[in-house]
């Protein structure tokens, strides 16, 4: 390498002066032949390494091994290795922690004809920049492996582009989703909120705890609370999705128990009274606007009180369950059934006329007279019960509270069972409707 000039010399000394990094210039002979001031003192080299002129590398090497800076061992061997390393000199990149703690990364290249030039960088707030963001991230991914979350992201299309913490709550590994559309997971037919999600985000609107019914790589149900913005970049155009779910499952299911139990019979499972008063009035005001028939029947299980005192609590509880059982089974989706309380039923029937309400409830009472109740006793093994029924109908012109409405039902029951038991008749009407033998389903 060809020794530079004073002036040349004296040039690159102020230029490397200026640079916030550590530099140094050898020649073929290991010697320094320039170096800045942050070389000196990022390797904290006293001044007197530089009183007789610019040191060789075994000066440096030696001093830095007597310090220990290259760990345990003999300096003189340890200075011969450094050195006898530079002979073989390649270009390269390393980091290495001084004793102070300062962490330096240190670059080499070799120069043609012999020599190479150092850069010395002090990376100590990086490399711990670096540390607090891993410890950072290392707590946040803890923290969503081991809670009922997972974080996504999408891109334009809607197909996922990150995921984290799906597995523990959905059963699929990342890999099995990342670039699949996300609707494709969570939204389908049966899945209505699912698919709001997904409107709105092709609206391009945030999402805010949005409820989610969706299932598990296996099939079951887990419901998932929903959060989401959409992301932009600088430019304001739209990168995609963003997002939060949260599984809710048990605190759907224990709020669905407590519904169940505010507004079902604890017995029968069915509606109780405050649940068929909230239908009724809702069906009141979608008669009025349609302008159809609305019909209600009162169902009385004949004798119940000598089922009872005959057979005890627990039978007739069965033979209760039963009937429930028997009544929802008869009737359409649309159709509601209450226990009234006791061994009375109710039965709302939408879009049904006198004449058809009187028709389904001569079905019931049918199917019911038919059946054979197992009650599981060695004495009695089964039973058969029947039922009195009485019809009442709303007209659309009618406005008729529920108490009302079930006071004529009553009245018809009462006639029913002065007629012999076993019977429909509807309110109104002085003689049971029996006769009426065929029915809609």
């Amino acid at each position: 390498m060809k020794k530079p000039s004073a002036g040349n010399r004296d040039t690159l000394q102020t230029i490397i002066d200026f640079l916030p990094t550590g530099i140094t210039m050898f020649n073929a002979e290991q010697q320094v032949v320039v170096c800045n001031q942050n070389f000196r003192t990022l390797l904290d080299f006293p001044d007197s390494l530089f009183v007789d002129g610019m040191p060789f590398l075994r000066d440096l090497a030696l001093f830095n091994a007597r310090r220990g800076e290259y760990g345990e061992g003999d300096p003189q061997t340890l200075a011969d290795q450094v050195c006898e390393r530079a002979r073989g000199m390649q270009p390269h990149v390393f980091e290495r922690q001084r004793p102070s703690g300062v962490i330096l990364e240190i670059r080499g290249e070799p120069l043609p004809g012999g020599g190479w030039v150092s850069i010395y960088t002090d990376i100590t707030d990086r490399k711990r920049n670096e540390e607090d963001l891993r410890r950072v991230k290392d707590m946040m991914s803890a923290a969503i492996n081991f809670s009922p979350t997972f974080i996504w992201e999408t891109d334009a299309a809607g197909n996922y582009t990150r995921l984290q913490g799906i597995e523990h709550i959905l059963g699929y590994a990342e890999s099995e989703l990342l670039g699949h559309q996300r609707c494709s997971t969570l939204c389908d037919a049966d899945h209505i909120a699912g698919c709001e999600v997904e409107m709105r985000m092709e609206a391009r609107e945030a999402i805010e705890r949005q409820v989610v019914e969706t299932r598990t790589k296996t099939g079951g149900i887990v419901w998932l609370s929903t959060s989401a913005q959409p992301i932009y970049d600088p430019r304001g155009a739209y990168l995609g999705y963003r997002g939060v779910d949260v599984d809710i499952t048990e605190i759907t299911r224990a709020r669905q128990a407590l519904e169940q139990l505010a507004l079902h019979d604890p017995l029968t499972g069915l509606a109780n009274r405050r649940k068929f008063q909230d239908r009724y009035q809702l069906e009141c005001r979608r008669q009025g606007r349609a302008g159809l028939p609305l019909s209600l029947a009162l169902v009385d299980v004949d004798h119940f009180k000598q089922v009872n005192d005959t057979w005890g609590h627990i039978v007739g509880d069965v033979c209760l369950k039963a009937v429930a059982d028997l009544l929802v089974s008869q009737l359409r989706t649309t159709d509601l059934v209450a226990r009234f309380g006791g061994e009375e039923f109710l039965v709302l029937l939408p879009d049904t006329n006198s004449r058809e309400g009187v028709l389904v409830a001569e079905k019931l009472r049918r199917a019911l007279e038919i059946s054979v109740i197992d009650i599981g006793l060695t004495a009695q093994p089964t039973l058969k019960i029947t039922a009195s029924f009485g019809v009442m109908t709303l007209l659309p012109t009618e406005k008729l509270s529920l108490e009302a409405a079930i006071e004529r039902a009553d009245h018809a029951v009462y006639a029913a069972k002065r007629g012999g038991r076993n019977q429909v008749c509807a309110a109104g009407s002085a003689v049971p409707e029996t006769h009426a033998a065929d029915g809609p389903s």
